[in-house]
């Protein structure tokens, strides 16, 4: 069977509740008839089936479960509907106390969380393999590694009868169940520096140094990424999943789907987590994964929930878009939701990047009584309006990025060095300048190399790359000589800029324990205080920026100092000009698409007035990630966009009854928005 890795998917979740685990059972199966013809109605392509999440808590269940998830690939299959098995692959919920069992059946619903007694998973194994011999320790004080957050325990991926015994159950999966993907997700450390401490993960590490893992109270280890041996940690941390992916990928029909979770994989958190969707593609994933937790677009007003404003979506969406560029495959993002407006949204974030929308609900995390969550609606529900549209209209998605600009990602000053690890370090200037360049309406791409010439991008942005090695600063000098023109600001080592940058070197915790991280309200995991308060000591020098060779141009203030304004000037003058672009507009997000037959800008609003439905919020009981969102219209917009270009638009409003007015000026186009227009589409044909 061929699997196209390039197809364009429009995904939902399929989450299995308590009551689908009563089976077989005719009402069950009714159920599943009637979810799979709604959610062909809704235009979806593709299921990702959610539940038993925890999968090797479920261990003595393995047939009745498998069986279920064929008769739910069964019936989605009768309408060319696709059925993807996500679970985690080394998660198992573990506690000692009622407290604990409580906190895991409220906080983790989703997962199914269906776990054994201390005593009954003592004597679990698995094809005589005992499964507590396979979890991580702690390197703090090599006990087992838990998981506050879940009130879990963790299989490291590093040892080999583990490796080994995941690998089985992956082929008896395929076989028993005729799904059509995977989803094999956790394969990171949730708990960051302090895993994984077990006898491989130590051997790994003296096979790669020669040396033994220091105790915590070693500083000139811990955290000091001037230390060799240090880098090589965080290295080997990486190389275990990408090995993981590597060996579940030989398992599998040969380019069957493959995906992982992610979530933002340029952040200062990913080196902790070990957990890079550039190391997963190379490991053996082929569809490269985004989640977007919590509510999209922010509800404000609840400090529990995560709510992250839709620029940074678009900044982590850049890197993973990136990753499918480089690799020739698709990305996909879930984003999550109850109600038409924010699935609406949740849609269009994903199509202003190209990449394929997975729109999902996230009842459980509701903290509701079941019964009330029965009456809430279900993902093909709220989201057909959004697919359909998407289904009638392919010439409006796809082609390739416009990007006039091309943004460089440094992976080696994110994972060796200790700025790269602060969160006022090198990523808030790297996600500063995409944020800019997208709300200039100046196509920006993120790359991992830098271009060889022109042609592609007449300008690069470097921003606050603090590592460059001989290779990269000989490939800046010959993009130059080709063409190019290079932007760099803050520190940096390439001479021609003598940079006066000193950076800090190394934390300093307190005590050994403070360079840990930590879980805050029993849910978030929350970052040590060395990540999230050291200071970096702002540049005397004045923000200008300065030819200081030919082709490069240089200032010494950070991107997120001030240096922004000038540098989107800069892009404006020398950026490769475009057959079609915004000249004016307002509190718009802007990219741009090229195909065979057309020129596409997509328009997506920044910022949302969002509300709730606040009885349900006064009534849950807990707070988890998400709110009831039932509200999320677009502020501090402009109904007026200014088009330069030679060929009339024709606009596409896909939540709004009301058409746009296009008018013919001196220099291209005006269009006049309707009211509230979240999202639009402005389509040039050639």
């Amino acid at each position: 069977m061929a699997y196209d890795l390039k197809k364009h998917r429009r995904l939902i979740n399929w989450w299995m509740t308590w009551e689908d685990l009563n089976w077989p059972n005719h009402d069950g199966l009714e159920r599943i008839k009637r979810r799979a013809e709604k959610a062909a109605r809704a235009e979806v392509t593709t299921a990702i089936l959610f539940g038993a999440h925890f999968r090797w808590d479920y261990l003595p269940y393995f047939t009745l479960l498998h069986d279920h998830i064929a008769a739910v690939a069964e019936e989605l299959h009768k309408y060319g509907i696709e059925l993807y098995d996500r679970h985690s692959v080394n998660l198992v919920h573990r506690y000692d106390t009622r407290e604990e069992m409580r906190h895991v059946m409220l906080h983790s619903g989703p997962h199914l969380p269906f776990s054994p007694s201390r005593e009954a998973a003592a004597s679990w194994e698995y094809k005589g393999k005992r499964l507590n011999d396979w979890r991580m320790l702690d390197v703090r004080d090599d006990s087992v590694l838990y998981y506050p957050q879940y009130a879990a325990e963790g299989f490291c991926y590093n040892n080999p009868d583990y490796l080994d015994a995941y690998c089985d159950y992956v082929k008896n999966l395929v076989k028993d169940t005729g799904i059509d993907g995977l989803a094999a997700e956790d394969s990171d450390h949730y708990m960051h520096f302090m895993s994984c401490s077990c006898p491989h993960c130590r051997a790994s590490f003296r096979a790669r140094t020669g040396l033994e893992l220091p105790p915590i109270t070693d500083r000139s280890f811990w955290g000091n990424w001037a230390n060799p041996a240090w880098n090589s940690w965080i290295d080997m941390r990486y190389d275990t999943g990408k090995e993981f992916l590597r060996r579940a990928s030989e398992v599998l029909p040969e380019g069957f789907p493959l995906t992982t979770c992610g979530a933002n994989s340029a952040s200062y958190s990913v080196v902790g987590k070990a957990c890079d969707a550039r190391v997963f593609i190379e490991g053996g994933s082929n569809y490269v994964h985004s989640e977007m937790s919590g509510n999209t677009p922010p509800y404000k007003h609840d400090p529990v929930t995560a709510n992250v404003s839709i620029p940074d979506r678009m900044v982590s969406f850049s890197h993973h878009q990136a990753v499918a560029r480089e690799n020739g495959i698709r990305s996909f993002s879930t984003g999550y939701g109850f109600t038409e407006p924010s699935a609406n949204i949740i849609w269009a974030v994903n199509k202003v990047l190209d990449t394929d929308c997975l729109f999902s609900t996230l009842k459980a995390r509701l903290g509701l009584p079941d019964h009330m969550l029965r009456e809430l609606p279900d993902e093909a529900d709220v989201i057909g309006r959004a697919f359909g549209f998407e289904k009638a209209h392919p010439e409006l998605f796809g082609g390739e990025s416009m990007g006039q600009v091309a943004v460089y990602f440094s992976g080696e000053t994110r994972d060796h060095t200790f700025f790269g690890n602060l969160r006022r370090g090198y990523y808030p200037d790297y996600a500063g300048t995409l944020r800019a360049l997208f709300a200039a309406g100046i196509g920006a791409d993120t790359v991992f190399d830098i271009p060889e010439d022109a042609k592609k991008y007449a300008v690069t942005v470097l921003s606050s790359v603090v590592l460059l090695d001989q290779k990269l600063q000989d490939g800046i000098r010959n993009y130059v000589k080709n063409g190019g023109r290079v932007l760099i600001s803050g520190p940096t080592p390439l001479p021609e800029c003598e940079s006066r940058w000193q950076l800090p070197s190394a934390p300093e915790p307190e005590q050994p324990e403070d360079f840990f991280d930590t879980i805050a309200y029993g849910v978030w995991h929350k970052n040590a205080d060395w990540v999230l308060h050291t200071e970096v000591p702002a540049c005397d020098a004045p923000s200008v920026w300065k030819r200081v060779a030919d082709g490069i141009y240089y200032n010494p203030k950070r991107i997120s100092e001030g240096a922004g304004e000038g540098m989107v000037e800069l892009c404006e003058k020398y950026g490769r000009r475009s057959p079609v672009r915004v000249t004016a507009s307002q509190g718009y997000l802007i990219t741009a698409f090229e195909t065979e037959k057309g020129f596409i800008l997509h328009l997506l609003a920044g910022d949302y007035d969002t509300d709730i439905d606040h009885h349900l919020d006064e009534i849950r009981f807990h707070r988890s990630r998400v709110n009831f969102v039932n509200k999320a219209e677009p502020v501090g917009i402009s109904r007026e966009v200014l088009v330069a270009s030679e060929i009339s638009p024709r606009v596409f409003t896909p939540f709004n009854g009301e058409e746009s007015a296009v008018c013919r000026e001196a220099k291209g186009y005006r269009i006049t928005l309707p009211e509230k227009t979240a999202y639009a589409i402005l389509y040039f044909e050639k």
